[in-house]
């Protein structure tokens, strides 16, 4: 389990600033902290490049099962 701060909340997903390191395509599952039982799959779709605006955020997409 990783601490991350959740930016954005969409229908189809998060975006999300922390300090780890998540390549695109790659599967998580979100598990917000005031919801542990309630957890979302996703997957990553993008990753800010170092020195760049989004350095440290990530974007994903919530995947239906």
């Amino acid at each position: 389990m990783l601490p991350c701060l959740i930016l954005d909340v969409s229908q189809e997903g998060f975006r999300l600033r922390g300090d780890f390191r998540l390549r695109r395509g790659q599967l998580v599952e979100l598990i917000a902290e005031d919801a542990p039982l309630s957890s979302v799959q996703c997957e990553v779709i993008w990753s800010g490049k170092a020195g760049s605006g989004h350095e440290g955020e990530v974007g994903l997409q919530a995947v239906v099962r």
